[in-house]
């Protein structure tokens, strides 16, 4: 207050203010003097203190220091800057600190010290801290048990006292005798009193429960740590020995897996292991479990028995194969019917092999088609027929008579080859036929039935009585009389058999010569040709009108059948291709 008063005195006066002396103040060197409250006393300017120091101008408040002196400390007075209406000056020409002011101000502007070091160290202490901690109550835990991840003979011990891991090695009371099971179920019972038989398995136990360290229990939860005892029986081996080699273990052979089939297909009937053995390797094993006081022995889990060659699982992807083709079907449309080739037939065609691929037995194929030719060929068969005038007759076979069905077997064998490969059911398979040029060797399929090919739609051509008829559905539509081949000579001759129309011309060429040397060279206005040879039925205008009776026998034709023009004409107009043409004497 002393100083802002003077400084207003100072402006009031209108002059320069005039510091007072601080009492607080005293020069180095010299002990500060008690405050008082006497009036301030004002040195004129360029006086000096009583210590000697000049006073200077711009009347400077005691205790302040002058711009760019130094505290006792050393460091630079700090200089506090503010903004008036004129523009910004030094607030100390205006307003002094004092010295003990000034060490305030200079402690708050000193850098503030990071804590993160101190944060650290904190933290790492914890952590271990918390370690220590998590080891001993680890070790208190594991004190009086096994470690974790401690197996014993195979049994999982952690975490289990001595006690609690006895009971894991507990086993029925001793029998009588050790039982060794053969494939066949039979057993070979050996009295263990003849072995000298005795079992304690605690001390063995006790062995493994004191060797462990469970100052380092940490590290067993890191692996897995296995340990093995096999003394905890006690018997003499060379008596087991003896006693296994001295009885009965059988003689069984061995019987291999097999596939059968049932009405749902394939199955396979397991292999029968048989009594074929390594002794010495099932004693091995049958002292072995008798170390570990087991009693009941299989026999077949020992290794020693020899496999059957083939077991069911050599059967698994050829069964799976089987049972696929054992689903397809393929049949065979003849017409009136159709033939189904089963699954079951077809497995009976194929070689499959182990891995479940297969290949074809293409000779297995063959004979399904000639049975199916057996089954529903007609060409070259003798028929009976019923004769317009002869009334019920036997139509014989001719090498010129062409009609009928005739499997072109080795062509339908490959097309079955290839489905087979495919294995893919095909509901409609159209069979093949024999053809020669343009001439297919079938029949009329709307006359197929399974006894008869012929139907009720057929010409009919009486070779004796020289008349020809046409039936359609049944009914007698057309009839004339006829000139067939002469009978003089084989080579003329008209053959009996069943024919068909199978191609049809006008104004056709009939040139040719036959083994007799007979040549001819005419044209006919219609002709329809009934045979694979030239054999058709056309009209003969140079007979003029001449037909039927006995003509054939003497001026007969070469063979073909002579027709009226209308006759003729009628049929090349009417008669549908591949109609039967049934011819007979």
């Amino acid at each position: 207050m002393a100083s802002k008063e003077a400084a207003d005195n100072g402006i009031k006066n209108g002059g320069t203010p005039r510091p007072k002396p601080n009492p607080n103040f005293a020069p180095a060197g010299q002990a500060r003097s008690a405050r008082t409250n006497a009036a301030p006393q004002h040195r004129p300017s360029g006086q000096r203190a009583a210590n000697g120091q000049p006073v200077h101008s711009g009347a400077r408040p005691a205790g302040s220091r002058p711009q760019g002196q130094r505290s006792a400390s050393g460091r630079p007075a700090p200089q506090a800057v503010r903004k008036t209406d004129s523009g910004t000056r030094n607030a100390n020409a205006a307003k002094p600190r004092s010295a003990q002011g000034g060490k305030q101000q200079h402690k708050k502007r000193r850098r503030k010290k990071s804590r993160a070091p101190q944060i650290a160290l904190a933290s790492v202490l914890c952590i271990a801290g918390a370690g220590v901690l998590a080891y001993f109550a680890g070790y208190a835990y594991y004190k009086d048990k096994f470690t974790a991840n401690t197996f014993v003979n195979g049994v999982e011990v952690s975490g289990k006292t001595f006690a609690e891991a006895s009971k894991l090695f507990e086993h029925e009371e001793v029998p009588d005798a050790l039982e060794v099971i053969r494939p066949s179920g039979e057993t070979v019972d050996i009295q263990l009193s003849s072995i000298n038989y005795s079992y304690s398995y605690e001390k063995e136990l006790k062995k493994v429960y004191d060797d462990i360290d469970r100052k380092s229990w940490f590290a067993a939860l890191l692996s897995k740590t296995d340990y093995t005892f096999t003394d905890v029986a006690s018997y003499d081996k060379n008596k087991l020995v003896q006693e296994m080699e001295s009885s009965d273990w059988g003689s069984n052979v061995n019987e291999n897996a097999k596939l059968r089939t049932n009405d749902d297909g394939y199955y396979i009937v397991p292999e029968v292991q048989g009594d074929v053995f390594d002794m010495t390797e099932l004693e091995k094993y049958v002292i072995k479990c008798l170390d570990k006081g087991s009693y009941t022995v299989e026999g077949v889990d020992s290794g020693a028995y020899t496999a059957p060659d083939t077991v069911s699982g050599d059967l698994e992807a050829k069964l799976e194969t089987l049972n696929k083709l054992w689903n397809v079907k393929i049949k065979y449309d003849f017409n009136y019917t159709k033939e189904t080739l089963t699954g079951k037939q077809l497995t009976k065609m194929v070689h499959v092999k182990r891995d479940g691929s297969y290949t074809v037995d293409e000779d297995a194929c063959m004979k399904y088609i000639e049975k199916l030719a057996r089954k529903y060929d007609t060409y070259n068969t003798e028929r009976k027929f019923k004769a317009t005038i002869q009334g019920k007759i036997t139509v014989p076979i001719s090498s010129d008579a062409k009609y009928g069905w005739w499997l072109d077997q080795q062509q339908t064998c490959d097309q079955l080859v290839g489905l087979i490969k495919k294995g893919k059911t095909k509901k409609k398979v159209e069979p093949i036929y024999y053809s020669h040029g343009n001439y297919e060797f079938t029949g009329l399929a709307s006359a197929r039935s399974k006894n008869d090919d012929i139907g009720k739609t057929y010409l009919e051509v009486d070779l004796t009585n020289q008349q020809f008829w046409y039936y359609k559905k049944g009914k007698k539509i057309r009839s004339g009389y006829i000139v067939s081949g002469q009978t003089t000579s084989e080579a003329r001759t008209t053959l009996p058999g069943v024919y068909k129309v199978w191609q049809k011309a006008t104004n056709y060429r009939m040139k040719d010569s036959n083994a007799d040397g007979d040549t001819w060279d005419t044209t006919c206005n219609y002709w329809n040709r009934i045979a694979i040879v030239g054999i058709g039925m056309h009209d003969s205008t140079w007979r003029g009108g001449a037909f039927g009776g006995d003509i054939y026998k003497y001026n007969g034709s070469h063979g073909c059948i002579n027709m009226t023009y209308d006759d003729a004409k009628y049929i090349y107009d009417n008669v549908a291709m591949g109609t039967p043409v049934v011819m007979y004497y």
